[in-house]
């Protein structure tokens, strides 16, 4: 199912762009903080890097940007092997599980560069799932590092 899903996105310019499109009417100068989980992660980062007024923080968790079937894909392309940064992202901060099917088992520094910061954490069998992800103590001190809060 995930792959099915990529491969429409990424194949299909229709849906990649009526799905950018819709991304992209929510984000606005105001925006602080984009958190975004698996597709949700490729999404966010063509529409930030197309979008470089915006300097807001970055949470990814699940990625696939990373995974060959995405990253020889992505928009804008990767230069000498390394994918662009997006935009004025202010900070990337990676939230990767172990074992999930998603991320093909690696964090995304090794291919955007040590300005992310990767985090693993075990989401046990549920290793793709959003909601322990969301839950997991580490995407929640990078989301209040990113606000602010602490």
């Amino acid at each position: 199912r995930m792959l099915d899903q990529l491969g429409r996105f990424l194949a299909a310019g229709d849906v990649r762009r009526a799905v950018r499109e819709r991304v992209d009417r929510v984000l606005g100068p105001d925006t602080e903080l984009v958190v975004a989980h698996s597709l949700g992660t490729l999404v966010s980062y063509q529409v930030l890097a197309a979008r470089p007024e915006l300097s807001p923080a970055l949470v990814t968790m699940g990625s696939p940007l990373a995974t060959p079937f995405a990253f020889d894909q992505l928009q804008p392309p990767p230069v000498d092997g390394v994918g662009v940064w997006p935009g004025s992202v202010r900070s990337w901060t990676n939230v990767v599980a172990v074992g999930d099917p998603a991320c093909g088992g690696q964090g995304l520094s090794g291919k955007f560069g040590d300005r992310v910061v990767d985090h693993t954490v075990d989401n046990g069998h549920r290793a793709h799932d959003p909601e322990p992800y969301l839950n997991a103590a580490l995407t929640g001190g990078a989301i209040a590092d990113a606000l602010g809060l602490r």
